[in-house]
C-alpha cells in the first residue's frame, strides 16, 4: 500500500478567497457616489458650470441647489439628469450656492451625495 501525503496548507487561502468573492457581490449594491467638476469655487465668477457624472452605468442623477436634500427615484426631489452624466449651469453671488447631488438606479441604493460650495468673490 502505497502512502499518500496531504497537505491543508491552501485551505485557509482558498477560504479567504471565497468570502472576499462573496463579498465583492455586494460592493455592487450601491449607485456610484457622483463627482463634481469643478468639487467647488471660492473665486467664481458670476455663472458656473459644473459637470456632474456617476461610475454606475445606466444610473440617473438629481441634483440640489437650494440647500434640500436630493433623493432618487422617479418622484424624487431634485432636478433630475436622465443619464450619468451631465452639466448644470448657474448663478453665483451674492451669496454661495451649495450643490448637491445623488446619483440613482433601479434595484439599487442610492449613491452618497456629493457637495459643493461655490462663491462668488468680486475682483475689487
Amino acid at each position: 500500500m502505497e502512502k499518500i501525503t496531504l497537505s491543508f496548507a491552501p485551505l485557509p487561502a482558498i477560504i479567504a478567497m471565497t468570502i472576499l468573492q462573496a463579498c465583492a457581490g455586494t460592493a455592487g449594491t450601491r449607485c456610484a457616489k457622483p463627482t463634481l467638476v469643478p468639487s467647488d469655487a471660492t473665486h467664481a465668477t458670476t455663472q458656473v458650470r459644473v459637470t456632474i457624472a456617476t461610475a454606475t452605468e445606466g444610473a440617473y442623477l438629481r441634483y440640489t441647489l437650494d440647500g434640500s436634500t436630493p433623493t432618487g427615484g422617479p418622484s424624487g426631489n431634485g432636478t433630475q439628469i436622465p443619464e450619468a452624466k451631465g452639466s448644470v449651469v448657474f448663478t453665483v453671488g451674492p451669496r454661495e450656492k451649495t450643490l448637491q447631488a445623488i446619483a440613482y438606479k433601479e434595484g439599487l441604493e442610492d449613491s452618497a451625495i456629493a457637495i459643493g460650495t461655490y462663491a462668488y468673490e468680486s475682483p475689487y
